[in-house]
């Protein structure tokens, strides 16, 4: 029996996991020593009061926990009474919800102080009642769950009828394998069951498939043992003639391959030594992929360091015969598209440039070297121009905004509407000559462009079509 000092030294535990926010367990310390001095005739003072002081702050908390809990108890209730008034159209879905609720409940009891009895009855009758919307479904599911089990019943029937018809002359162990895939898929299409029917159904389906098992692992142990014998023969071939040696190889590769599996364990490893007891047939042709090897690595190198253009290498690698499919000869084509894509890039760049200095050498007749000479006769016909056409300047910016996939001013969308309907007539006509690409366009914007009355809305224009080059090209 516990004394008086005992009971002290308890408390003061409590009051401790009351400092460090273990309140749970701090109260249910509390309760110990108040259950233990009922069974001590005379209670020191001292002892008395600490213990009342531990009972008042352990209902304290209480109250702190009902104050904060009895509210979200209260929302629960509410989303209760709303399932009730609104069920959700997906039984499955309104039975997660109920079961999401439940679980609210359920932490809170756990967390803090425990709902009032009138609280529970009130929230347990409300959550009987939201199930009522699910009966019909879950009746439905137990009979679908029980059709499934006698289904998965005759599917062990069929097994064992299997088993029964070819056990004296069992199939090859990869017909028996696919059989076993194709009744297991059958019986994966018959889920669920119902609890109480699982584990007898696992039990009975296990031991149907289990003599097809043994034929199966029967069969490969037998293919394992054929396999490893023409592996020692493969050991056994020896004569000058190397092609004589690669003739016989290929001769018990070709029985190899009417044996059957050897099993998922040993089959792929067997596979292996048998072609690596036939590598010494094989030294020139070996020979023959390293010097190509060899030759792919200096051709990396040259590609690296700028030796060589990817066209240069590509000639190069047009001699190999046996790379194909190597580490090395990825590498290299990997190398060859970083440097087309390096390529393409610059050149799309100086092309979105050229493109951008048009503009100036149309304002600027001292830069006419700095454009592109597919412009030069557009260029030399702008500069004979007394005046701008607007229109048709306003036309060509359009047309390339639709041609880029860009919007348009709202002022334009007239002029767009008509541009868009031309061109899909161009298009079901197949009209060749129509401005349906960017140089065409841009040769038009020049032509009808002067610089004697260039202003501010021509540049603007000119900008606009800026941002169509770079989605473009």
């Amino acid at each position: 029996m516990e004394t008086s000092k005992d009971l002290f030294k308890d408390l003061e535990i409590a009051e401790k996991l009351f400092l460090d926010g273990s309140i749970k367990n701090a109260q249910k310390k509390v309760r110990d020593v108040y259950n233990k001095t009922k069974k001590i005739k005379k209670i020191p003072n001292k002892l008395r009061h600490k213990l009342n002081a531990a009972i008042n702050q352990s209902k304290y908390f209480d109250e702190i926990s009902s104050f904060a809990t009895n509210p979200k108890r209260d929302e629960l209730i509410t989303n209760v009474k709303n399932l009730i008034d609104k069920p959700l159209s997906d039984p499955r879905k309104h039975a997660r919800a109920i079961h999401n609720i439940q679980g609210q409940w359920q932490l809170l009891d756990t967390s803090s102080k425990s709902a009032s009895k009138s609280q529970w009855l009130n929230f347990n009758e409300l959550t009987n009642k939201a199930w009522e919307s699910c009966k019909e479904y879950f009746e439905e599911m137990k009979e679908i769950k029980i059709n499934n089990a006698r289904e998965r019943h005759k599917i062990i029937e069929e097994i064992n009828n299997y088993v029964m018809e070819n056990q004296k002359k069992w199939p090859s162990s990869k017909v028996l394998v696919l059989y076993l895939k194709k009744m297991y898929e059958k019986w994966q299409n018959f889920a669920p069951v119902l609890d109480k029917d699982l584990n007898n159904l696992k039990t009975l389906y296990f031991a149907s498939r289990k003599p097809i098992n043994d034929a199966i692992t029967k069969q490969e142990k037998i293919n394992k043992e054929n396999k490893e014998l023409l592996i020692l023969k493969v050991n056994e071939i020896n004569d000058d003639d190397n092609k004589i040696c690669i003739d016989k190889f290929n001769e018990l590769k070709n029985q190899w391959q009417k044996i059957g599996n050897a099993g998922r364990k040993y089959d792929n490893a067997l596979w292996s030594k048998f072609n690596k007891s036939a590598d010494r047939f094989f030294i020139e042709k070996k020979q023959a992929i390293a010097a190509e090897i060899e030759i792919v690595n200096v051709c990396i190198k040259d590609l690296q360091e700028d030796k060589k253009t990817f066209k240069e290498i590509e000639k190069d690698l047009k001699e190999l015969q046996n790379l194909k499919h190597t580490k090395e000869f990825k590498e290299i084509q990997s190398l060859i598209q970083a440097k087309k894509v390096e390529g393409l890039k610059k050149i799309k760049k100086e092309k979105i440039l050229n493109y951008k200095n048009i503009y100036n050498v149309l304002i600027d007749k001292d830069l006419k070297g700095s454009a592109r000479n597919f412009f030069e006769e557009d260029i030399d016909f702008s500069y004979k121009n007394k005046e701008s056409n607007l229109e048709e300047l306003i036309s060509c910016c359009v047309r390339l905004e639709i041609l880029a996939n860009l919007d348009s001013l709202k002022k334009h969308q007239a002029k767009r509407d008509s541009i868009q309907l031309e061109l899909l007539q161009n298009k079901f006509n197949k009209n060749i000559n129509s401005l349906d690409d960017i140089d065409s366009v841009i040769s038009n914007f020049i032509k009808n462009f002067s610089a004697n009355d260039a202003n501010n809305e021509h540049k603007t224009l000119w900008k606009r079509m800026e941002k169509c080059f770079e989605e473009l090209i």
